[in-house]
């Protein structure tokens, strides 16, 4: 089963996702900043600071993305 080893942000918009098989991935957040909920990330600098439980990737007091959402992301 695919998990989510470690997470960081390289810069404002993009994360930097290490799974499990060792695959990285950067993913571009800018889709997700006009929604108010990541905008307030970005307000207050808690952007910089995601969290994984395994299965997802989130921000404290803030929204998160599934590696269900992660996958989706990617594919559109």
């Amino acid at each position: 089963m695919l998990t989510i080893v470690r997470v960081g942000m390289l810069d404002g918009n993009t994360l930097d996702v290490q799974f499990s098989n060792n695959n990285i991935l950067l993913l571009e957040l800018t889709p997700l900043m006009q929604r108010p909920e990541f905008s307030q990330l970005i307000e207050d600098d808690r952007i910089l600071y995601p969290k994984t439980d395994g299965q997802s990737v989130y921000w404290r007091d803030g929204p998160g993305l599934t590696l269900e959402d992660i996958i989706a992301m990617v594919r559109s």
